[in-house]
């Protein structure tokens, strides 16, 4: 039996997807999924993304700060609805880079894009560092996986 794409997390059409199901605590109370829980279901899909290009399974190997975030609401979702959230590195500067969103419902439908800009971080240090060409070149081969290349 094979598993259905939306059940899996990897790449497709350019993003990498993460299934996830809406659960009871993402509601708020007219029972739609709160708007600040956006940003954690694009956490989730910011950290299988980074854990599956570096190797990491740790809080620790998470090399980076949340700089800034933003989204856009398209439509509601609810109650275990089935969501797929796409992330991918939009653009990467110096020491920063743009993890870009989708977030889709089961037929689709976008319900929120969004924008979240992290800078590599060194935790031992406790200061932001430069991205090294291995990080730009990994980045690159792992998302033009998702691309076809």
């Amino acid at each position: 039996m094979t598993v259905p794409a939306f059940a899996t997390s990897g790449w497709r059409d350019g993003w990498y997807f993460v299934p996830h199901e809406v659960t009871w605590r993402d509601l708020d109370a007219v029972g739609h999924v709160n708007n600040a829980v956006y940003f954690t279901f694009f956490e989730w899909a910011r950290t299988k993304y980074w854990f599956d290009l570096t190797g990491g399974s740790a809080p620790a190997d998470l090399g980076f700060i949340v700089a800034r975030a933003q989204c856009d609401f398209r439509i509601q979702l609810g109650l275990t609805e089935k969501i797929e959230i796409g992330v991918r590195i939009a653009g990467m500067r110096n020491s920063s880079f743009d993890f870009v969103y989708e977030i889709r419902n089961a037929t689709g439908r976008v319900a929120a894009v969004g924008t979240v800009v992290v800078v590599l971080y060194s935790w031992e240090r406790n200061e932001k560092i430069r991205i090294g060409e291995a990080l730009r070149s990994r980045i690159d081969a792992f998302q033009g996986e998702g691309a076809g290349i």
